[in-house]
């Protein structure tokens, strides 16, 4: 062993490990954080707003809410993926769900 390798660790190039690199580490947190909020809103703030009319305002903020994290749990993974040359799961997880989110969205402004 050389002075050279005490100092660098190996990186998991594997699909199946977990995020090697900081970035890739930022977007397993966004999307736990974006499934934890998905989650609440099904068990705790829909139940809420479909009893009363006047909340759908907090109805939609927290959907933009969801929404942006897993924007950013995304575009972080895409970031890792493509200049970090991140592997893991996680990070492809992140970016197969923003591209559906984002069909979700755009798709009903695309029908003429």
């Amino acid at each position: 062993m050389t002075t050279l390798d005490i100092g660098t660790p190996k990186r998991a190039v594997r699909f199946l490990s977990l995020p090697s690199t900081g970035l890739g580490t930022w977007s397993a947190w966004l999307l736990s954080v974006s499934i934890v909020l998905v989650l609440v809103n099904n068990i705790a703030v829909m139940p809420l707003t479909e009893r009363s009319a006047s909340l759908e305002l907090a109805q939609s903020a927290f959907n933009l809410a969801v929404f942006l994290c897993l924007g950013f749990a995304g575009a972080t993974g895409l970031l890792a993926i493509i200049s970090r040359h991140e592997r893991s799961w996680v990070a492809f997880t992140s970016v197969l769900l923003l591209a559906i989110a984002v069909a979700f969205n755009v798709g009903p402004f695309l029908r003429g």
